[in-house]
C-alpha cells in the first residue's frame, strides 16, 4: 500500500516538494496561483515611455488641434516627410517652417511661380508679393552655426507660412481638391479661396471630416462643404464669406485710410443665410479689417456687427438662420516691410434659437476652439509629431 504524506502548507523557506533542492520560494512557488510579485525594469521603462508619448500627443493636440501627426524621418542626410500619399524630401529642411516654405511651391507649381516672378512687381499674384517680402526679411536675419535663425516673422512671412500650413493640413487629411488650388492661383478668386481654405482647415483641426458638395447640381444653392464631427457624428453645413476691400488681397484699387473703412457685412450674411442648408449652418466670415488696437468684442466694430446680424436675420420668423458664425480678422497682409506680424482675432457668435437644432453642442464649440488655433505653426518636426 502506498503511503502519502498529508497535504499541508509548504513554508516559503522550506525545501521545495519537487525535490530540486531549492527553497520553495525560489522554485515552484513562482508557478502556483500566488506567484511572488516582481517588476521587470524593462516593462516599467516601456510603460513610462508610453505615458510620456501619450502626454506629448495630448499637448500637441491641445496646441494644434485634432490634426494627424507629421510623419517624418531622417535618412542618408535628408529629411523625409509624408503628406497623405505623397513623400517629400530635402537635405535642407532643419525645421518644420523650412518644409512649409518648400511645400507651398510644390502645391502651386514652380512653373506658375516663375511666371509670376517674371511679371512687374505690381502685377504679381498676392502670394508672390508675400514671397518677395519674406525673402527680403530672411536675408536680414543672422543665422546660427547650424544655418537656422530665430525671429518674429513679418506679416508677409506669416501669411505665406499659414497658407502653406493650411494647404498641408488639407492634403494630409485627403481634403485638398485640384479645383481649390486653381482658384488660389487665380488672383481674382484668391481671396475667397483663401478664406474657404481657412474654414476647411479649421474644421479639420476641430476633429471634422470634409465632404464637398456637388456644385454641378443647379437645383439648389450649396454651402462650401459639409463637415462631419468624427467623435459625435454631428453634421454641419459650412459657408465661407470674405469682405473685399480696395487694394487688399489683390482686389483692385487703392487702400483706404483706416477712418474711411466701413464694416458692410450685411449682404454677405444675407447671401450666406440664403443657402438653405440641410444641416446646422456654420458661417466663417472674414472681416478683412486693418490691425485692431483692441479685441473685436471690445472695439467699436462690435455694435456694428450686432446690428448687421440683426438686420440680416429679421426675415426668419424669430429663428436664427445659423448655428455659429466665426468672425475672423487676420490682418497679416496689412503689415508693411519688416514690422512684426500684427495680431489677429476671432469672435464667435452662437445662435440662441437656431432654425436647425444642434444635437451635439460640443461639436459646435470645437469649431470656435479650433479657429483660435489659427496662427500656431509647429517650429520643429518633433512639435508636429
Amino acid at each position: 500500500m502506498l503511503q502519502m504524506a498529508a497535504k499541508g502548507k509548504v513554508g516559503r523557506n522550506a525545501p521545495c516538494p519537487c525535490g530540486s533542492g531549492k527553497k520553495y520560494k525560489k522554485c515552484c512557488l513562482l508557478s502556483t496561483g500566488n506567484p511572488v510579485e516582481t517588476k521587470s525594469p524593462l516593462l516599467e521603462e516601456i510603460a513610462q515611455e508610453l505615458r510620456k508619448r501619450r502626454l506629448t500627443e495630448l499637448k500637441r493636440r491641445e496646441k494644434f488641434g485634432e490634426v494627424r501627426p507629421c510623419i517624418h524621418a531622417d535618412f542618408d542626410g535628408k529629411k523625409f516627410v509624408a503628406v497623405g500619399s505623397e513623400l517629400h524630401y530635402s537635405p535642407k529642411w532643419k525645421t518644420f517652417p523650412d518644409f512649409l516654405m518648400s511645400y507651398i511651391k510644390h502645391i502651386l507649381g514652380s512653373d506658375w511661380g516663375n511666371s509670376e516672378i517674371a511679371k512687374p512687381f505690381v502685377q504679381r499674384h498676392e502670394v508672390m508679393k508675400w514671397y518677395d517680402a519674406m525673402c527680403r526679411f530672411q536675408q536680414k536675419q543672422i543665422k546660427a552655426s547650424d544655418g537656422t535663425y530665430s525671429a518674429i516673422p513679418n506679416g508677409a512671412m506669416m501669411a505665406y507660412l499659414l497658407l502653406s500650413y493650411d494647404l498641408y493640413t488639407l492634403r494630409h487629411h485627403g481634403a485638398l481638391q485640384k479645383t481649390f488650388v486653381l482658384r488660389l492661383k487665380n488672383n481674382d478668386l484668391f481671396q475667397g479661396a483663401r478664406h474657404e481654405l481657412f474654414a476647411a482647415a479649421t474644421c479639420i483641426r476641430a476633429g471634422y471630416e470634409i465632404a464637398y458638395e456637388d456644385e454641378t447640381d443647379r437645383t439648389k444653392k450649396h454651402p462650401e462643404f459639409v463637415a462631419k464631427h468624427k467623435s459625435t457624428g454631428q453634421l454641419v453645413s459650412v459657408e465661407a464669406k470674405s469682405r473685399k476691400r480696395p487694394g487688399v488681397l489683390g482686389h483692385p484699387g487703392q487702400k483706404l485710410p483706416d477712418d474711411k473703412i466701413y464694416l458692410r457685412i450685411g449682404r454677405l450674411l444675407t447671401n450666406a443665410f440664403k443657402k438653405a442648408p440641410t444641416y446646422p449652418l456654420v458661417i466663417f466670415l472674414d472681416l478683412n479689417l486693418p490691425p485692431l488696437s483692441k479685441r473685436l468684442f471690445k472695439s467699436l466694430w462690435f455694435d456694428k456687427i450686432n446690428r448687421s446680424l440683426e438686420c440680416a436675420s429679421n426675415n426668419y420668423g424669430g429663428l436664427d438662420p445659423f448655428s455659429l458664425i466665426v468672425l475672423s480678422n487676420q490682418p497679416y497682409y496689412y503689415s508693411d516691410g519688416d514690422s512684426p506680424t500684427p495680431l489677429g482675432d476671432i469672435l464667435s457668435i452662437v445662435a440662441r434659437n437656431p432654425r436647425i437644432q444642434v444635437a451635439h453642442p460640443g461639436a459646435i464649440r470645437a469649431i470656435h476652439d479650433a479657429a483660435n488655433k489659427f496662427g500656431k505653426i509647429p517650429n520643429t518636426f518633433e512639435e508636429a509629431s
